[in-house]
């Protein structure tokens, strides 16, 4: 079927795709033509990240139902774990792994929910949702049910994870909301894409993995973070918009309303009369606009103590620093958007 394009832009036309095309490299990215150097410093991957790499990509290959072989081995070539490496660089080995099998199992049901009805994919999230109410109630019907209830049994072995699950829940139902898609405005568009591309569930981790930042207080995490979260989350939604937007419009053209255009580069465009290539550069100085507010931000916090808090506090805005480019980093190098 197609899908209605609620979001209306100037006519779009995707180059073609050539033989020189399918060789591009993350090196010779075509939107490194157009984007502005960042602000912020190259994030490192986590000390055990070919490890943790190795298990998750091991398990989800097994595990998974994959539609095709070709199917499973593009996930396998787009390297997914850097994202959750990048960002976490500094959490503790264990936890980090279940993050990373968390938010690649989030990718996962993103495309198979692109292929489903609203319907269905209500339908699935309900199913884990009453894993979460009641898990030794449950009993897996599915692929999905047994590799989320899994998952989910690992996770509430560690304190503090129950609020984990239902904040990655929250990012699964927003692929069963019928006016997904449809938001015209960009400041209304932030608010539901924070959700959408999983920035709440991201900041929940930062904190789980690394048990340190567990010391912070709730003042401290809704005073003064939260401000410098909301920079990142902006930041992180319309960078992936950006990269994503090929593939994100071409499932919109042609699978199920789970695929609605949901796009920052999009509503841009509609919002204000542009083409699609005019809005990305646009969107690309928003990203860059965001980190110099991050930065200057930062500069105006009291972070030189040499106490406990403040230390907690440095590592925590580290934390969130790399979440945007961590973000950036597996964007340039992974081939799921080239």
């Amino acid at each position: 079927m197609t899908c209605q394009l609620p979001i209306q832009f100037a006519p779009y036309q995707p180059e073609p795709k050539t033989a020189a095309a399918a060789t591009k490299t993350p090196k010779d990215h075509p939107l490194r033509a157009i984007a502005p150097p960042s602000a912020l410093p190259e994030p490192p991957l986590h000390p055990d990240h070919e490890e943790i790499d190795r298990e998750v990509i091991s398990y989800l290959v097994k595990t998974w139902e994959w539609p095709s072989e070709r199917t499973k081995k593009g996930f396998v070539s787009w390297n997914l774990s850097e994202v959750v490496l990048f960002m976490f660089p500094t959490g503790e080995k264990h936890r980090v792994k279940l993050a990373c099998e968390l938010l690649l199992l989030g990718f996962l049901m993103d495309d198979n929910f692109d292929s489903h009805t609203f319907e269905h994919n209500t339908f699935v999230v309900s199913r884990l949702q009453s894993f979460l109410s009641s898990p030794s109630t449950f009993t897996p019907q599915t692929t999905i049910d047994r590799m989320h209830s899994d998952l989910f049994s690992r996770f509430l072995e560690i304190p503090c994870s129950h609020s984990i699950l239902e904040t990655y829940l929250s990012m699964l139902l927003c692929h069963c909301d019928d006016s997904r898609g449809k938001t015209s405005t960009m400041g209304s568009y932030l608010a539901f894409r924070e959700v959408d591309v999983g920035m709440p569930i991201c900041s929940e981790l930062m904190y789980w993995a690394d048990p340190c930042l567990l010391g912070l207080g709730r003042e401290q995490r809704e005073g003064v973070l939260r401000p410098l979260e909301r920079i990142a989350n902006y930041h992180v939604s319309i960078l992936n918009d950006v990269f994503s937007f090929e593939r994100e419009w071409k499932a919109a053209q042609e699978q199920e309303e789970g695929a609605a255009l949901v796009n920052g580069v999009a509503v841009l465009a509609g919002e204000v009369g542009l083409g699609v290539g005019a809005a990305r550069v646009l969107c690309l100085a928003l990203v860059r606009g965001w980190e110099k507010e991050f930065l200057e931000m930062v500069a105006g916090l009291d972070l030189d103590d040499n106490g406990k808090d403040a230390e907690l506090m440095r590592r925590a805005v580290k934390g969130i620093e790399r979440r945007m480019s961590g973000a950036e980093a597996f964007s340039w190098r992974t081939r799921r958007y080239l």
